[in-house]
């Protein structure tokens, strides 16, 4: 039998109004909120990420992509890529326009989670771009994502020198 104590909340919804009731009843149980200094670092993070696909700088992701690197997405269960697959995904990506609308972050110990709503305007990979047998392709990833909000959550350390993205996870298209 699992047990759990603590202050179970209730929200409603992933939108504003879930995510407005969990900050009010936690900023009264004492509960750590998310840091607005940590999610303006990380935003501007997303952002030079969204701009080193769209500009083809790869050497971004070689020193924010750490060694151990995990990569999954919703609705495909099957997709999981290491760093140097993440990679060549990025780089089969030869249009990207996006808009980083919303970062999160909070500090757990040497981890930082972050959660993030990006608006893809377009998405296109280069024709015929695959990742691997049971994945999807680049077009599929682009028809889900184009035009919709997308949340993601991601786990990141620092090596020393600079953040490094190790746990990363598309949740789903935002809904409103």
């Amino acid at each position: 039998m699992t047990s759990y104590t603590g202050t179970l909340v209730r929200t409603y919804s992933v939108g504003a109004i879930g995510w407005n009731r969990f900050a009010r009843v936690s900023a009264r149980k004492g509960a750590r909120m998310y840091d607005q200094e940590l999610a303006k670092q990380f935003k501007t993070l997303y952002d030079e990420w969204a701009v080193a696909i769209a500009n083809h700088q790869y050497d971004w992701f070689e020193r924010h992509f750490s060694e151990d690197f995990l990569g999954t997405a919703q609705p495909w269960p099957t997709l999981s890529v290491n760093k140097q697959q993440m990679i060549e995904l990025d780089k089969a990506i030869e249009t990207m326009q996006v808009e980083w609308l919303d970062v999160k972050a909070q500090r757990f110990g040497d981890t930082v989670l972050t959660s993030g709503i990006v608006k893809y305007t377009e998405e296109k990979f280069r024709p015929g771009a695959t990742i691997a047998d049971g994945m999807p392709t680049g077009d599929q990833l682009s028809a889900l994502a184009n035009g919709n909000k997308v949340l993601y959550i991601n786990g990141w350390r620092h090596n020393g020198k600079r953040w490094q993205v190790f746990d990363h996870h598309m949740v789903g298209i935002v809904r409103e």
